[in-house]
């Protein structure tokens, strides 16, 4: 676990197919390092958005609610009972958040820093306390 005062807590929506149908599963972690920078880019079209974020989640980090444990996201996708998974496409809220959605504009129009996910590296090296998935979001 890394220290409570360098880390903040996160929401994960998974998307999953259930029924033919596009659906959103979320799941709260507490105690993830959260680097956020935010950018735009001048182009000739205009100014864009090129905010990035960088999270380290523990091995062990704390889920909140029920009983999680993590999957990888093949296994998840057969089967998402108490369970949790991070893959691109995901996406991710700064905070402890329990909205049930459809999409991601649900949660643009309720959260300012919306994240997808793009890169998801395990990183086990060290100790089992050392290990960690190093994600990267924009």
């Amino acid at each position: 676990m890394l220290p409570k005062s360098i880390t903040t807590d996160i929401t994960i929506y998974n998307k999953v197919r259930e029924d033919r149908k596009e659906k959103w599963k979320h799941t709260q972690l507490k105690g993830v390092f959260f680097d956020e920078a935010k950018a735009q880019n001048v182009k000739i079209s205009g100014i864009t958005s090129a905010d990035a974020l960088n999270l380290i989640i523990p091995f062990d980090v704390e889920v909140i609610g029920e009983n999680k444990e993590y999957k990888e996201p093949k296994m998840y996708q057969q089967s998402q009972e108490n369970a949790w998974t991070i893959q691109n496409g995901d996406m991710v809220v700064k905070g402890l958040v329990d909205m049930e959605i459809m999409g991601q504009s649900d949660l643009e129009k309720a959260f300012h820093d919306v994240y997808i996910v793009n890169t998801v590296d395990a990183k086990l090296f060290g100790s089992r306390h050392l290990w960690h998935w190093e994600v990267g979001a924009s």
